[in-house]
């Protein structure tokens, strides 16, 4: 099965490309504005990989919480090209990548992403050291309820003055001083694809920001 993930929540522009069950690139840049080079990018992937967008079996890319201009251009180009190649695209949200790296490094797992005014978006799974279990989609709380509902969770952020605030909060709170950015391959190593409903009209992005958000605060 050829495979192509994409997320563009974060500041890193990550994609990867496997083929044949084995993963042959991965593009994971911290780039401002990168999801206007996205479809730039793949075009030259591609192309230097002699493949073409009828040559994946699939597409996958995060949901979010993310930006709203980068969410919206890779949902643009995953849409297109899974209705040029008719392929099944896989929806997920982007904590998963943010949280599978650790599996193994604690049984619960926690991953925040700062919304604004003293709020943040938070999901949290659990982990048998192989398998990542999400246990609750991406919900808007505020910060200290996070921490206080996440107790014994290892937290998990890209946003580095996050992880400054809430260890402010809660100086007992176990939170990884790596940051944890969503990468595109951990989609594809995360998942069994084995049944997955072609419908594109279930790809719906979470912004970040509460002004766009499309949850309710907890």
């Amino acid at each position: 099965m050829n495979i192509l993930a994409v997320d563009t929540s974060s500041n890193l522009l990550s994609y990867s490309i496997t083929k044949n069950n084995n993963l042959i690139y991965q593009y994971n840049r911290i780039i401002d504005k990168g999801s206007s080079l996205l479809i730039n990018k793949l075009e030259k992937s591609f192309k230097q990989r002699a493949m073409q967008v009828e040559d994946f079996d699939l597409f996958v890319i995060g949901s979010g919480p993310g930006s709203f201009t980068g969410l919206r251009i890779s949902f643009a180009i995953v849409k297109a090209f899974a209705l040029a190649a008719k392929k099944p695209v896989f929806c997920q949200n982007s904590f998963f990548a943010c949280a599978y790296p650790f599996r193994k490094e604690a049984k619960k797992i926690a991953v925040v992403a700062d919304a604004k005014k003293d709020l943040v978006y938070a999901s949290f799974f659990s982990s048998n050291q192989k398998q990542l279990k999400q246990k609750s989609k991406p919900k808007l709380m505020k910060l200290k309820d996070c921490l206080e509902k996440g107790k014994g969770h290892l937290f998990l952020t890209y946003d580095s003055c996050l992880r400054e605030k809430a260890q402010t909060l809660k100086k007992d709170i176990m939170f990884s001083q790596k940051n944890a950015y969503p990468r595109a391959k951990y989609f594809v190593e995360g998942n069994n694809f084995g049944k997955i409903n072609y419908s594109l009209s279930k790809l719906k992005p979470l912004y970040l920001h509460s002004i766009d958000c499309q949850v309710t605060k907890k």
